[in-house]
């Protein structure tokens, strides 16, 4: 019996990773707004009305469309193309460097960063129900799919990681009289240490700090990072989900700055947690050979 052709599971794997990405833009989309999973059906967010299942295929729709709805004509964010491309990539990319189990848990990890980035970056909010869910079966995949990570480092990680931004975000209401950091950042890490281990979790929160003040600088100079829709966060997701509370640039004294730029830190961290999941044996090697 051959085995099965290396370029044709990666193919396949580009075309299931595209198709989760089409679901992890649901997910951005639903969620924050209380709307079902499952049903509606999808449609457009411009006009509302359905999609036709030709007119939703995953990167090749967007292409033939030209980036515009079928019904309304309007422009189709172009985010939602890069995010299944990127999920596709990111699945052949898996598949041909790791085992088939330890491609799929890395998968799944790496759609819910996805996931929380979009949500955080658009909302200012971390759902928890992806990071409470996510934080025992981080736990299981590093207990029984990825001995390179092991429970014990899982287990320091979650616990180590999400407490050591907490006690950060103490220390800064203490000092600053505002809130810096969330509760859902703070689980966001506790997940990342589980996926990844306490390894992990100290590139996470290092190149994830780097990537966030070169973020806040960007964001600054282009007058601050963009402000979350015109809709009112649902209560009974808010109470739940760790919802950052900070303060406009443009409510300050003198008017945006460096230091008062508000921007989501979960993008950045879930950036270089992804990074360290795709690249963890590349990153080790390069360290230990040092």
């Amino acid at each position: 019996m051959t085995d099965f052709p290396r370029g044709l599971g990666a193919a396949l794997a580009f075309i299931l990773g595209a198709c989760a990405g089409s679901f992890v833009n649901v997910v951005a989309y639903r969620l924050p707004r209380e709307i079902p999973l499952a049903t509606p059906r999808s449609f457009c967010p411009r006009c509302n009305r359905p999609i036709p299942f030709y007119a939703n295929i995953p990167i090749l729709a967007y292409l033939g469309l030209r980036g515009r709805c079928l019904m309304c004509g309007r422009a189709i964010p172009f985010r939602y193309f890069l995010t299944e491309l990127a999920m596709g990539v990111a699945g052949a990319y898996l598949y041909l460097y790791f085992t088939p189990e330890r491609a799929l848990a890395r998968f799944v990890f790496c759609a819910a960063l996805y996931a929380v980035a979009l949500i955080d970056y658009d909302w200012r909010v971390i759902p928890n129900v992806i990071t409470f869910f996510g934080i025992p079966v981080g736990l299981a995949c590093a207990a029984f799919v990825m001995p390179e990570v092991g429970l014990r480092s899982a287990l320091i990680g979650a616990v180590a990681g999400g407490g050591a931004l907490f006690i950060t975000g103490e220390a800064y209401l203490l000092l600053r009289r505002q809130e810096g950091v969330g509760l859902g950042d703070v689980w966001l890490l506790g997940m990342i240490g589980a996926f990844i281990g306490w390894p992990g979790v100290l590139f996470t929160l290092f190149f994830g700090s780097l990537f966030g003040t070169v973020g806040g600088i960007v964001f600054a100079l282009a007058g601050g990072a963009p402000a979350p829709p015109d809709e009112v966060v649902p209560q009974a997701i808010a109470e739940v989900t760790g919802v950052r509370r900070g303060v406009a640039p443009e409510d300050h004294p003198g008017g945006p700055s460096l230091m008062r730029t508000e921007v989501p830190f979960g993008p950045f961290l879930a950036l270089a947690a992804a990074a360290y999941t795709l690249f963890q044996p590349q990153l080790l090697h390069w360290y230990l050979s040092r």
